[in-house]
């Protein structure tokens, strides 16, 4: 029986050092804070910083954009990178002002110019995006427009997650969301050849990073209760989402939605502009 014992405590022994290094992988790409990314856009010049207090009692930086007349309210959301941050939405905000739209633009918690030391993949971002949404609905010029959002990457799959959770919006456009936690996860270890083995401890360490309720944040979970027109992009050579994680969650959408298959890697709007700005646009005259 000694045998037996050794063997049972050589594999706990082993267990736990996977699940520490797992979990201290993990900590190590979102405990942090992500600066801002540089940009030469002109709109910088006039971009003035401000902040409000967000309903976790963070101070979050936005830069807003208004539009006299303006056709909706677009709130952008950017995704996953750092440097990064709202700088990254800025090529959003220039062809949706042209065409008449007013947008904001916030920095979530632990990018930018907001406050904050941990990132949770959307799981406690969406609170931010709901405050946005109060904040900008309530400048007396917005009083009776649409307001929506539009967020690429981390950012799409966390207004799904705000639209649905909070009720609140007109639209949601989502860029190469990612569905799920395990989803992004199984994508980045794909060629691991040890990912069977690893997944469980990985998902182990997600409960412990981003606590027990994580999967009740996940996209996937969240999209049926989204009662608004919503449009999905999907990039096909995508690099760092499941390209199938857009589809399924359009299969799990409620109509009216709409769905474009971009033969593009993840940042769809730098590879194919003239194309996103359209399905954008085209979609967003629907809306108003």
């Amino acid at each position: 029986m000694k045998w037996f014992w050794t063997f049972i405590i050589a594999v706990l022994i082993l267990c736990l050092g996977i699940s520490y290094k797992c979990y201290s992988e993990l900590r190590q790409q979102l405990d942090l804070h992500f600066t801002e990314d540089k940009s030469n856009s002109p709109l910088l010049k006039t971009a003035v910083t401000k902040y409000f207090i967000s309903s976790n009692h963070q101070k979050l930086a936005y830069w807003y954009f208004p539009v006299k007349n303006a056709k909706a309210v677009v709130i952008l959301v950017h995704g996953f990178s750092n440097p990064g941050g709202k700088t990254q939405m800025i090529p959003h905000v220039e062809y949706l002002q042209k065409a008449g739209y007013t947008t904001i633009v916030p920095d979530l918690r632990s990018f930018g110019e907001s406050e904050g030391q941990k990132i949770s993949l959307g799981s406690q971002e969406w609170h931010d995006v709901v405050d946005v949404y109060n904040l900008v609905k309530s400048f007396p010029e917005n009083k009776n427009k649409k307001v929506g959002y539009l967020g690429v990457s981390m950012g799409a799959s966390t207004v799904i997650v705000a639209a649905a959770q909070s009720g609140l919006g007109d639209f949601v456009i989502a860029s190469v969301p990612f569905k799920s936690f395990d989803s992004l996860a199984k994508f980045r270890l794909k060629d691991n050849k040890y990912l069977p083995i690893i997944m469980p401890f990985m998902k182990l360490a997600s409960y412990f990073e981003l606590g027990l309720n994580y999967p009740k944040y996940f996209p996937e979970t969240n999209i049926g209760k989204i009662h608004v027109p919503i449009l999905i992009f999907q990039a096909q050579k995508d690099e760092f989402v499941n390209k199938n994680d857009a589809q399924d969650l359009y299969n799990l959408a409620n109509s009216p939605k709409y769905f474009w298959s971009a033969a593009s890697p993840h940042d769809i709007h730098y590879n194919l502009p003239s194309d996103f700005e359209l399905h954008v646009l085209s979609f967003l005259a629907k809306i108003h």
